[in-house]
């Protein structure tokens, strides 16, 4: 009985408490907050933001709130920097793009904002961009032209370099004089690597310009610097073959003696006789295989002309080595033979030498055969029309 009183005690006091802090507390204490933010005016901010970037400029699409009190947009960026822009009635509701001129080259956030007649502002809006400019220009390069090539019918075609798929390059504009005395401007888009020049006159020269976009909303296309060449000289080069009236075998690491597989067969002009290494007892393997051919006299050369033999023994890579002493080598050029009998194959070095001798080194076959074999040798000196 004495227990259930003061609980009764308890309870009366925690009533009594609860009253005075209700009757010490304002009406509004539990909602103040928001009837003070209500208290103010939002505009409808706008939606669907993008960005769009340009040359030292940039631009912002967005879709305007439908709220009819909006009268104007405020973008601003960077320091200080600000554009504001009307909005008119009739672009409530619809997408609407400004223009903002005089952009360093940059990045920048930049924060979007509407207003009403009052100057009440909307929530802020923000997007990310980069603004492109000369740096960028500058570190465009021009799509490479691989050359061009006289067709049986006459007509000229141009080679590009293919270019990566993920390239902004949207393709390159060339100019070039015609038969009939004019000029002629055409497009090639990126995704073309060979296209036919009409009527044109490979005396004269070929410009082109390269375009970029950085991104497929740019408000802007980038351009090059305009290369100007000699058409001519994309055209693939004559060789002339240097007669070889006066070389000679200089050594050898080994040479079949039956049937006169001899190495100095590479030098008689003929695709039917050739050199083999010594595969009778004892037998030669790779990687020990070499010829030195003395050309007997400095000559300048832009690269070396090899034909295999017929059948077997053919060689896959080939080693050749330059010198003017017949001591001191230097690699000129790795030389990745076809599977292919008795045909001339070309293999042009980075620049035009000057060398006495040379010496070819064969590394592996297409065969299983471990002495390689060979019909022709020779050097050549390429030379441009004028």
């Amino acid at each position: 009985m004495k227990r259930n009183h003061i609980y009764l005690i308890m309870l009366l006091c925690m009533i009594a408490s609860n009253s005075l802090f209700m009757r010490c507390t304002p009406a509004d204490h539990f909602y103040s907050e928001y009837l003070e933010n209500g208290e103010r005016i939002y505009p409808g901010r706008p939606d669907s933001i993008e960005f769009r970037t340009g040359n030292n400029r940039a631009a912002i699409r967005a879709k305007i709130s439908p709220d009819s009190r909006v009268v104007k947009m405020r973008v601003s960026w960077g320091r200080d920097n600000e554009i504001e822009i009307p909005i008119l009635r009739e672009e409530i509701a619809e997408y609407k793009q400004v223009i903002i001129p005089n952009v360093p080259e940059g990045s920048y956030t930049f924060e979007i904002r509407t207003y009403d007649q009052e100057g009440n502002q909307s929530m802020r809006s923000e997007i990310f961009g980069r603004v492109y400019g000369q740096t960028y220009i500058a570190n465009l390069n021009n799509r490479i032209i691989n050359n061009l090539e006289v067709l049986a019918n006459n007509q000229v075609r141009l080679n590009w370099f293919v270019e990566s798929r993920d390239t902004t390059q949207l393709g390159a504009n060339i100019t070039y004089p015609t038969l009939s005395g004019d000029s002629t401007k055409i497009f090639v888009p990126s995704e073309i690597n060979q296209i036919l020049l009409p009527d044109i006159d490979l005396s004269g020269t070929l410009t082109y310009q390269t375009l970029y976009k950085p991104s497929s909303l740019a408000i802007d296309t980038f351009y090059t610097q305009s290369v100007t060449v000699r058409s001519r000289e994309l055209l693939p080069p004559d060789r002339e073959e240097y007669a070889q009236s006066n070389w000679s075998i200089n050594s050898f690491s080994s040479q079949e003696p039956n049937n006169n597989r001899a190495a100095v067969n590479l030098l008689d002009g003929r695709d039917d006789t050739f050199w083999i290494a010594r595969f009778s007892s004892p037998a030669t393997n790779y990687p020990n295989h070499w010829v030195v051919i003395d050309m007997g006299a400095t000559l300048e050369v832009s690269g070396f002309m090899f034909a295999q033999k017929n059948g077997d023994r053919k060689i896959k890579e080939m080693e050749v080595y330059v010198s003017n002493d017949n001591k001191t080598w230097e690699l000129a050029a790795l030389a990745n033979l076809r599977n292919v009998d008795r045909t001339k194959q070309y293999f042009d070095i980075a620049e035009t030498r000057s060398f006495r001798y040379f010496k070819i080194v064969p590394i592996n076959g297409h065969d299983s055969q471990q002495q390689p074999g060979l019909a022709m040798v020779g050097v050549y000196k390429n030379v441009f029309g004028d």
